[in-house]
């Protein structure tokens, strides 16, 4: 909520501050998102849907997406806000419409809503009952991403610091390989 604020209040300082119509659309154009997103799976919802910021050396990528799971998959329905970040070190421009970004390694944070969810313990459970917050997520990714003109696709392998961390204490009782997950998604880029 803080950050919200924070950006509104530049957002318009900037805004008041502009002179002309021309300077209003320049204002507007910096903040516009570079790219839209939609995405099914990967620990952020069943599906979600974002926006994107790249950086001007298109090297770095930062992320705010909304997520769910739909109640016919769990309880009541999760809704959950993402914060992604993402470096790009191996992007590849083949042609002016087509780019391949070969290897991109990410970090997000997530937080899922509702009554089931909680970021500090509940006085109801005995402390150590839960060692992690059920709401708050931490992940790391790896992936690609072809574009061709305005559209890209990409995918995700990804893990959880909750799996990563149950591994390391309990490796007999979890494989590897259940602690990956794998998302696709779908960017349109406006800019």
């Amino acid at each position: 909520m803080r950050i919200i604020l924070i950006l509104l209040l530049i957002i318009s300082y900037q805004v008041s501050s502009a002179t002309s119509a021309d300077s209003t659309r320049s204002i507007w154009k910096r903040i516009m998102p570079n790219s839209i997103n939609m995405q099914f799976a990967g620990n952020i919802g069943m599906f979600s849907a974002g926006f994107n910021y790249i950086s001007l050396n298109k090297r770095w990528e930062g992320n705010l997406s909304y997520g769910f799971v739909p109640a016919k998959y769990s309880d009541n329905g999760i809704h959950s806000t993402t914060v992604k970040a993402r470096y790009i070190p191996l992007m590849k421009t083949y042609n002016p419409s087509t780019e391949v970004k070969w290897v991109n390694v990410g970090m997000w944070f997530n937080y899922a809503y509702g009554e089931k969810y909680f970021y500090k313990l509940p006085i109801y459970y005995d402390a150590g009952y839960y060692y992690f917050p059920t709401a708050a997520n931490l992940g790391l990714t790896i992936g690609s991403e072809f574009r061709r003109g305005k559209w890209g696709m990409y995918y995700d392998f990804g893990t959880t610091d909750k799996r990563l961390i149950n591994f390391v204490k309990s490796s007999s009782a979890i494989d590897f390989h259940e602690i990956w997950n794998i998302s696709f998604g779908l960017s349109y880029y406006l800019k």
